[in-house]
């Protein structure tokens, strides 16, 4: 049996949350602390925005260290950022940051997290996640490769779980491919996006982020359109050889998966590891995703229920429908950003 109505439910879930116009809202903040002169840092500060919203957080170092040249830019529809030196040399007994502790002011009352990157002088970079359990740090030149591994793994996995337009595309193949051909499928898309999320996470090649945002909701119009006619009776290349298709799209959705890395950024010392736990984390929250859909169908009176593709139409519709307004706002957006 094929996958079931379960798939109409879970596509109600899917178009249901809010603020589906764009994926990836959960971003995390991003603090970058370059050390050019020892005990004086360039401070990059990143918060996310969503809307006319902006989150309320506040960065505390250490009192002895002064700040100066504060400046905040215009926010985008994605962050807000703000850039100031700190020197930690003026105060009577001159200091480092080693040693000492970081406090992000606010934290713990959002549901949010805050990325900490520090290049040391010496060439060292330091990479830690801070959460809202979590909301302080004690600065130190020396980092384990597991803390970057478990940083990366779980930045990818929440990402797509967050992507709502990526999670689309899944269940639009999921509709329109059979179960034999589910992991040759799926496998084919991590392959493609695989590929041009190292490509463009290490800068190699890029693309117009906005053009790549538009080019996505363009593929789950495709998809959709293909699962309708899968189940009309209809066949193609799509439907024949389905891993060739989500290869071409998998090469497409690796630069948005990309341009989040970029906003997060990758630790130099460790940079292998980082790229490959954040796509096996992306990966591990796809495989979630499609073995809950998997679980779910072996309910017996769902199984009973939804027996006929009028669901299964029908949800191929709606994921086309929202993905057809994903492609004309974020078309407007490529046009006139």
């Amino acid at each position: 049996m094929r996958f079931s109505f379960l798939l109409v439910i879970f596509g109600f879930l899917l178009c249901g949350l809010p603020h589906t116009a764009y994926a990836h809202e959960l971003r995390p903040a991003y603090l970058s602390i370059q050390e050019n002169v020892e005990g004086q840092y360039d401070i990059l500060w990143k918060t996310p925005t969503r809307g006319e919203e902006q989150l309320n957080l506040e960065v505390l170092l250490p009192e002895k260290c002064i700040i100066s040249s504060k400046r905040r830019t215009p926010p985008t529809r994605k962050f807000t950022i703000e850039t100031w030196k700190l020197d930690c040399t003026l105060s009577p007994q001159p200091t480092s940051l080693r040693g000492e502790r970081l406090h992000i002011e606010g934290l713990e009352k959002t549901l949010t997290d805050v990325l900490v990157r520090v290049s040391w002088i010496d060439g060292e970079t330091t990479t830690t996640r801070l959460t809202p359990d979590k909301t302080s740090y004690i600065f130190s030149s020396s980092q384990n490769i597991i803390h970057t591994v478990k940083t990366y793994f779980s930045l990818g996995f929440e990402h797509i779980l967050g992507g709502i337009d990526h999670l689309l595309f899944i269940l639009a193949v999921l509709l329109l491919v059979t179960r034999k051909n589910i992991l040759w499928t799926l496998t084919a898309f991590t392959l493609g996006h695989s590929i041009t999320l190292a490509l463009a996470s290490l800068d190699i090649v890029r693309l117009n982020p906005n053009l790549v945002e538009l080019l996505i909701a363009m593929s789950i119009v495709l998809m959709s359109y293909e699962a309708v006619r899968r189940h009309r009776g209809y066949t193609g290349l799509t439907f024949d050889h389905p891993w060739v298709v989500t290869f071409c799209f998998g090469l497409l959705h690796g630069f948005g998966f990309a341009g989040a890395l970029r906003d997060i950024g990758l630790p130099q010392n460790d940079l292998a590891a980082a790229l490959l736990f954040f796509n096996i984390g992306v990966e591990a929250g796809q495989i979630l995703c499609v073995v809950i859909v998997g679980l779910l169908t072996l309910l017996p009176f769902l199984k009973m229920i939804f027996k006929h593709k009028t669901g299964l139409i029908f949800t191929s519709y709606l994921i086309g429908i929202i993905a057809i307004f994903w492609t004309f706002q974020r078309g407007t957006l490529f046009l006139f950003s």
